[in-house]
């Protein structure tokens, strides 16, 4: 499915303040209403920031407007005089403020049960809200929130502390959309490769979709690349769904998100014995990985290669490029030696040189191979 199929009932979002726009804080309230609205089988389009000036919230909403069928705005909803929001929408679709009787009682309540006594005047602007808006309540904070339908668009302004704002997203804001029928049934997959390029394997991947009502993804975290599937058509994304996992098994690590080092550390959790690792090659990386107060005594590692008798042992070894400096090689090589019940097999094995991302990819590998050590030899 070409991605300039654009979905007709997508949903923004706009986060105001300069704190954000400013980068003084992350914007997590767009990430986590998103992945909320997607779980749901929404439509999730652009994202905004806009410093707290009225002008520039206001044409965030009119631009956002023209292309998407909801708005979700956060922030600029307090007392203070950098908090706009309310102002801006108001003129952006040129209705007026009308003062609250029943918020601004609220308010006064709080701030009484608060021991601060009454609220001073700079508090009233929390009770203004657009011509014909239906206020949302905020238990955990005096800034109300509201809703209302412009043009057919629904429209929603909440506060920004996400403790007041994620609240409101799921009790008011998703059964809305949901009611106005923005919920789609999606179907999705997504899995973690390990050891191919971003660019090898989206061409390759690209081309089995094609013929398909499905839309492709990627997410490159190093050393991994998260892929993804998804489509509102069952039939096409079921048909296409054994082509990719053929394509993506040597690569394969997980079905979802989950490492290899995270994998392992839940392994090693249930595990009946302890394991020795000697690790002369990524520099104390992968004991920092791996250690939790959950799994230590599953855990044993040690500068030689000495082990208490019969214990299950791994000896590793490499990376020689990468601590001699040598950084301007494409491979360079980890070797691991693993020994249980007198027997020992060895994996040597060429490996990426990204400079000193290297030990992170050693670790993960390194993961992988002692994870399917403990299940496949052990076990």
């Amino acid at each position: 499915m070409s991605r300039e199929n654009i979905a007709p009932d997508k949903i923004a979002l706009l986060a105001t303040g300069d704190e954000i726009s400013n980068g003084d804080i992350l914007n997590t309230n767009s990430q986590e209403i998103a992945q909320r609205l997607y779980n749901q089988g929404m439509h999730v389009g652009m994202h905004m920031t806009t410093p707290d000036t009225v002008t520039e919230i206001e044409q965030a909403i009119y631009f956002l407007l023209q292309s998407h069928c909801a708005l979700i705005i956060t922030g600029g909803l307090g007392p203070t005089s950098d908090d706009l929001t309310r102002y801006a929408l108001g003129n952006a679709l040129k209705r007026p403020l009308i003062f609250d009787e029943t918020t601004w009682h609220a308010i006064t309540e709080r701030f009484t049960k608060l021991g601060y006594g009454e609220p001073p005047q700079s508090n009233r602007q929390q009770a203004l809200f657009p011509q014909g808006a239906t206020i949302i309540t905020n238990p955990h904070g005096t800034a109300a929130g509201c809703q209302m339908q412009h043009d057919g668009k629904w429209i929603f302004m909440l506060p920004g502390p996400p403790p007041e704002c994620l609240p409101m997203i799921e009790t008011t804001a998703i059964p809305c959309l949901i009611q106005a029928g923005l919920q789609h049934t999606l179907y999705r997959k997504n899995w973690l490769l390990f050891g191919v390029s971003e660019g090898q394997i989206a061409e390759e991947l690209d081309a089995i979709a094609k013929p398909f009502s499905c839309t492709t993804g990627y997410r490159l975290f190093y050393p991994y690349i998260e892929f993804k599937i998804y489509s509102n058509h069952e039939k096409d994304f079921a048909a296409l769904l054994p082509l990719i996992e053929k394509t993506i098994t040597p690569y394969l690590i997980s079905n979802g998100k989950i490492t290899a080092s995270t994998a392992l550390q839940e392994t090693l959790k249930q595990t009946n014995f302890t394991l020795g690792i000697c690790d002369q090659a990524t520099g104390g990386l992968l004991e920092a990985t791996l250690k939790s107060p959950e799994n230590q005594a599953h855990l044993y590692f040690s500068t030689d290669k000495n082990f208490p008798h019969n214990m299950p042992h791994i000896v590793i070894t490499g990376l020689d490029d990468f601590w001699q400096g040598k950084f301007d090689l494409n491979q360079t090589w980890l070797k691991t030696s693993f020994t249980h019940n007198n027997a020992t097999y060895t994996i040597d094995k060429k490996i990426p040189f990204r400079g000193k991302r290297v030990k992170q990819y050693a670790v993960e590998l390194l993961c992988y191979q002692i994870n399917q050590f403990i299940n496949e030899k052990i076990y």
